[in-house]
């Protein structure tokens, strides 16, 4: 145990200074031992572990971090974790507070990138948004109003870019690029022709027996079926 506790030690401390080597850089203008953040602050649009895990990357970057919760979530680890939390949205359901796009960027534009900038409604703030996974993490829209909520660009959402997250977001895009890209896929159809005999023709001439049947977007795995004849 003592030994595996040495090692893991090591591990995490190597770990760390990987992770300072890319998203640190040192500026010319400044000694060694000063360092020049990517972000000043991130903000974690989640909760629970995810929420957990991104924190402490940030803290092994020495990047303050930023939590939101719902009432349900007050006393959750990941908000007593965080240098900064705030209340957002009042409702059980995540509906009404963790996908709350409008008030998570208010929240970025209005407090975080003045607090960063002691004030200034002209910030030259970095704020990022971490949007974990679930929630808002495919969300093509929010991506692309976090891209848009700043003329400074001082806001940054960490992830995809929107376009990307839009063409994952459906099974039959997302397969087609693959394609044209020349990446082998497992065969199947996904035409816009869904009628009942067409489709039938397809599974038995041209992908073969047995097929699976999955919706064209996210659906967690649910309504899958599978078809021997």
């Amino acid at each position: 145990m003592f030994v595996s506790s040495i090692l893991r030690r090591q591990q995490q401390q190597q770990n760390r200074r990987l992770l300072q080597k890319c998203f640190f850089s040192n500026n010319s203008k400044t000694t060694n031992h000063q360092k020049l953040r990517l972000f000043d602050k991130v903000l974690i649009a989640n909760r629970g572990e995810i929420a957990c895990r991104i924190i402490r990357t940030c803290q092994a970057l020495e990047i303050p971090t930023v939590a939101v919760y719902s009432e349900a979530d007050v006393g959750s680890l990941h908000v007593q974790m965080a240098d900064e939390s705030y209340l957002i949205g009042t409702g059980p359901s995540a509906s009404d507070s963790y996908l709350l796009q409008d008030d998570i960027l208010d929240l970025c534009l209005s407090r975080l990138c003045q607090s960063s900038s002691g004030g200034s409604s002209s910030s030259n703030s970095r704020i990022a948004i971490h949007p974990g996974y679930g929630f808002l993490s495919e969300n093509a829209d929010f991506a692309q109003a976090v891209q848009a909520s700043d003329d400074n660009g001082s806001i940054t959402f960490i992830g995809p870019p929107p376009k990307a997250i839009e063409v994952m977001g459906s099974k039959s895009l997302s397969k087609q690029l693959m394609q044209d890209a020349g990446v082998p896929t497992t065969p199947g159809y996904h035409g816009t022709n869904q009628d009942s005999q067409y489709l039938f023709e397809q599974a038995r001439d041209v992908v073969g027996f047995p097929v699976l049947i999955k919706a064209v977007s996210g659906g967690g795995g649910k309504g899958m079926r599978l078809v021997w004849k």
